[in-house]
Order: structure tokens, then sequence, then C-alpha cells
């Protein structure tokens, strides 16, 4: 059986809250964690915690992801696996909208892992196996939604570069995958009715990154709870 004990995963955006929940499962389940984020003081309790390298840096240039792979590296001698966790939500109707938005939402949510993906690819590719996933949104397997054209274009985007980058892998035991919550996460671990809790999508993304040869979850749905 396939296991994480003693791989090496690196998790970007990893000061958020969802991140966090992320980063205690895949511990408990073996795994060596690296924590990248833009703001070192929200990661910095939690490397120490986990006994795990953190790394400042900011990945919406590909110098930045090139640099971020190489102090890895040089900590920890490879990597196994990434879980790219940045991306803001950016909403509002179009004609409020502005340009700093539509370069918020993709700077943040695709250029981020078009770097990450570019940078880390060689890494995996060397080693034939490894585990790439991102996240994409409700919108963005719905196709879009009042007031959310931005979220939704650059989580499409998101998603179809996935896809593609899935396809080219052909050959590989890379696992990639694409997690979809159906419902805004509870961040705030509140339980609020519609949402869908983080724990729900990292047992998602440990799933994915357990599966064998005998198959793979390229795209995941994680629904909210059914309330009473």
């Amino acid at each position: 059986m396939k296991t994480l004990r003693g791989k090496i995963i690196v998790i970007t955006g990893a000061g958020g809250r969802l991140a966090g929940v992320v980063e205690d499962v895949f511990r408990e389940a073996g795994a060596q964690l690296v924590l990248v984020d833009q703001d070192m003081i929200r990661i910095q309790g939690r490397a120490a915690s986990y006994d795990a390298p953190s790394i400042e840096m900011d990945l919406t240039t590909l110098e930045g992801a090139k640099g971020m792979i190489a102090q890895i590296k040089a900590q920890t001698g490879r990597i196994d696996g990434l879980i790219h966790l940045v991306g803001e939500l950016v909403f509002g109707d179009i004609a409020s909208l502005e340009e700093a938005d539509f370069n918020r939402a993709f700077d943040s949510n695709i250029r981020t892992l078009f770097n990450v993906t570019k940078a880390v690819l060689p890494e995996l590719l060397n080693a034939h196996e490894g585990f790439l996933a991102a996240l994409a949104s409700h919108d963005a397997w719905q196709r879009g939604g009042a007031g959310t054209s931005l979220f939704a274009a650059s989580k499409s985007a998101v998603a179809s570069f996935m896809r593609s980058l899935d396809l080219e892998l052909k050959g590989n035991t890379i696992n990639v995958t694409i997690i979809y919550p159906l419902g805004l996460i509870d961040t705030k671990l509140t339980g609020e009715v519609g949402c869908v809790a983080p724990k729900a999508i990292a047992q998602a993304l440990l799933h994915a990154a357990l599966a064998d040869e005998g198959g793979r979850q390229l795209e995941v749905l994680v629904y909210p709870p059914r309330h009473a």
C-alpha cells in the first residue's frame, strides 16, 4: 500500500486556516512538511511545532518559485509532492470591478500555480513519481455565477491548467488532483450550514495523494454536509 511516511510534501499558502488543517492531516499520515507563505509571521509558529522548514516567498514571479524549490532542495534533498493553496477570493459585479481586481484574481490563483508547477515539475519528473494538487471552486465547476466573474474565471483556469498537466504527464506516476469545494470553505471552523469543512478537503487531498496504480483522483468534488 502506498504511504506518505517520510515523503517531503510542500504546502504553499501555508499560513491560512485551511492550510493548517491540511498540514495536520498530512503530518498525521507521516509526511514531512515544508511550509511556504508570502508572510513568514503566518507560518513560523506552525513550522516550529511541526519541526518543519518554513520559507517566505512571493510566488507571483517564476524567480520566486524557483528560489523556493532551490531552498527546499538545499534543506531536504528532494520533493515528493506539492499542494498549492494560494489564491484570493475576488467577488463583485462586473460593473464595479477594476483592473486591480482582475490582476489580483489571476495573479494569486493561476499565475502562482503556473510558477510553482514549472519550478517543481523537473524534480518530480526526475523521480518519475509525485503528487500535485490545487483548489478550484464551486463556480469553476458550475461555470460561473453572479458576482463571481473573476473568481470563477481564475479558478476555471486553474482547473483547465491542471487537466492539461495531467494529460502531459502520461507515462509518469505523478498524480494530479483538482479539488472542487462545492460551497464556501468554513475557514472560521464554525460548522456553518452550507459550508465545506476544511477537514473534508484535507481528507480528500490525502486520499488523492495515496492513490496508486489502480486508479487516480483527478477531479474531486467535496460537498457540504447534509443538515436536517
